[in-house]
């Protein structure tokens, strides 16, 4: 009850006030300061120990937290009306939800899968962020509710994602026009079906944005050290989420599960990753962004030095606001 208070007065604190109240928590890594209001966030924001859960106790836990999330409203609203259409797919009856803003461009389609370790969150729960991205790229975008670990293993998501990709296909779209997106699980899952439809010769959509993807299940870098705790994103969660995805031993060797073992020679679209320096994701997006550089693949990376994983769904922080804005931006010029 208490937090949940302390973060709605939260936003209206004024940031040099912050830079006071928790001037002692601000930690530098690599050099680089934690944002002062991020880091503020984070300690009114709830915490869950989600490695000590057993699998019956998930599914209540996801719902708690997913129905925080959606309570809570951190991303900004769109600043124009978006008109939205929840279509069904028909494998397992699946909510595939389209968001279309005002004049957009009717040939162009973002494909996006929400993030939550494969195992949180959904399509709800990523509305206000889906909404404002396409909104502000004024292009149709399509989100996918996509089957969760434990329940169900991996290759089924990668299943969901490819049932979505030739949806859209049928429904008119050229494969390259369209353009896969997603953040942590979701960006994985984007450059899974993409790793995929490469390795089979299939048509591949014209472009990939991966916001802080998942990339590698050993949860080895280094800033998984750095970072092990404190910023949101925990390396034991980290470590739970690939284990409750993994199917089978084999699957870490298997370059639409592991993305680092991907065959870099093969065909890949134009690519944007993006990194936070307070995420312990963020030498594995890197060293994904380095292996799309060395087999000549269009690729960038940008980095956001001062902020943790997650900030791209609380815009309503102004330094997360100013990087979604950039990356945007970015995005923008490859769709």
């Amino acid at each position: 009850m208490l937090q949940a208070l302390a973060l709605k007065v939260f936003f209206f604190v004024p940031i040099w006030a912050l830079k006071i109240f928790f001037f002692k928590k601000l930690t530098v890594i690599r050099g680089h300061q934690f944002d002062p209001q991020a880091a503020a966030f984070l300690s009114v924001t709830p915490k869950t120990n989600l490695s000590v859960l057993s699998d019956n106790q998930i599914a209540e836990t996801r719902k708690t937290i997913d129905e925080s999330r959606k309570k809570n409203k951190l991303s900004l609203s769109p600043s124009s009306k978006i008109t939205k259409k929840d279509h069904l797919l028909p494998n397992h009856k699946l909510l595939l939800r389209e968001y279309q803003p005002i004049n957009c461009d009717e040939k162009k389609a973002v494909l996006y899968f929400h993030g939550g370790g494969y195992v949180l969150s959904s399509v709800d729960t990523h509305d206000d962020m889906v909404s404002y991205m396409s909104d502000s790229l004024g292009i149709k975008f399509y989100s996918l509710d996509y089957r969760l670990s434990p329940e169900n293993k991996y290759p089924d998501s990668l299943n969901d994602a490819l049932e979505a990709y030739a949806w859209l296909i049928n429904k008119g779209f050229s494969p390259k026009e369209i353009s896969v997106c997603g953040d942590s699980a979701g960006a994985h899952l984007a450059a899974s079906m993409v790793h995929y439809l490469s390795n089979r010769d299939l048509e591949l959509p014209g472009s990939q944005f991966l916001i802080y993807p998942m990339c590698d299940p050993s949860c080895s870098t280094e800033s998984y050290e750095l970072l092990s705790s404190g910023y949101f994103l925990t390396k034991s969660n980290m470590i739970w989420f690939w284990d409750k995805l993994r199917g089978h031993k084999e699957d870490d060797v298997d370059s639409s599960f592991n993305l680092l073992k991907f065959d870099f020679e093969k065909k890949l679209p134009s690519t944007i990753i993006v990194t936070a320096g307070f995420d312990p994701l963020c030498d594995e997006g890197e060293i994904y962004a380095y292996l799309l550089h060395k087999g000549k693949h269009n690729v960038k990376q940008l980095h956001y030095p001062t902020m943790f994983h997650g900030f791209a769904s609380v815009t309503k922080l102004k330094a997360a606001q100013i990087a979604v804005e950039d990356f945007l931006r970015e995005y923008k010029k490859i769709l």
